[in-house]
């Protein structure tokens, strides 16, 4: 699937005609194991039957389809192509909130900044960051607000940092380029950072807080899927973030993951897992606290 660049667009619904979809046969919910191991390298126990059935029975609706059978055959047909990605959508988890796992913003104010800023000013190197998995953009806007308040407006502007957000869901990722979020759920943000970086507004009538433009501007959003066997992506970073991805993953396909994203950090560059990910030997990557690894 080629990678796609996210940007603000309007969504059309419109009212499908609802038929009754039974659950999958145990036949049918192996084609779908085996499909989203195949493409999206997830590991997918028997639990996962009731998962699929209820996330992905409206796509079967809204295309008329009375079986999950039918589903996958009609999927498989090179023109319904396109339909993997509504499926895609469906079965990925997107659990993303501001300063989640917080001990790693920590370290990159006390350890890791500190140590670009020395580079930065020595060198001229411009500040490159990825948020792989980024889901609906509450990492790397907590990345964003995080450099903007450290290195100063100055020092970030003109292309000094960009950072890439990048998720195989299109549907969250059209979330993030919005930047709306609820009140409830900018309680982790420090309140200083809550009035600074946010403006009141509205979403679809309902009161939000949405990202300012000057933090919108540091992040480009993009679609595509980490086990392609090609990344769309020629830059390397000084840090990336690829949290709660590998949980899902099945153990070769970690593995893959791991190495494509160590090859695309920069020489001393930073990759910060999830906390529950920390058991990682990786090659050329030195292993410092909290799941964070520094390459050698």
């Amino acid at each position: 699937m080629p990678a796609m660049l996210i940007t603000k667009s309007q969504n059309n619904t419109s009212t499908a005609k609802l038929i009754s979809v039974p659950e999958p046969t145990e036949d049918e919910f192996n084609l779908f194991r085996k499909l989203v191991q195949k493409e999206l390298g997830f590991e997918w126990g028997d639990d996962k039957k009731y998962l699929l059935y209820s996330r992905v029975q409206r796509r079967l609706q809204k295309n008329n389809l009375q079986t999950f059978q039918n589903y996958y055959d009609f999927i498989e047909r090179e023109e319904n192509k396109s339909e993997r990605q509504y499926l895609y959508n469906a079965v990925t988890t997107t659990k993303s909130e501001f300063y989640r796992e917080k001990k790693h913003f920590d370290f990159l104010r006390k350890i890791i900044f500190p140590e670009f800023k020395k580079q930065t000013f020595s060198r001229q190197q411009k500040l490159r960051f990825w948020s792989a998995g980024c889901s609906s953009g509450q990492e790397p806007f907590t990345m964003a607000m995080e450099a903007h308040d450290f290195f100063g407006a100055s020092l970030i502007s003109n292309g000094g940092l960009r950072i890439l957000g990048s998720d195989v869901n299109t549907d969250v990722l059209e979330s993030a380029v919005h930047g709306c979020f609820a009140e409830e759920l900018l309680s982790p943000i420090p309140a200083t950072f809550s009035k600074r970086y946010f403006d009141l507004a509205s979403d679809k009538n309902n009161p939000c807080h949405r990202i300012k433009p000057e933090i919108q501007k540091l992040i480009q959003f993009r679609q595509f899927n980490l086990m392609s066997s090609d990344y769309p992506i020629a830059t390397k970073f000084q840090l990336i973030f690829c949290r709660n991805v590998l949980y899902y993953l099945q153990p070769e396909r970690r593995e893959f993951l791991i190495r494509k994203l160590v090859d695309h950090l920069e020489e001393g560059g930073w990759l910060v897992l999830g906390i529950t990910e920390s058991g990682y030997s990786i090659d050329k990557m030195e292993k410092h606290s909290i799941s964070i690894y520094q390459k050698t």
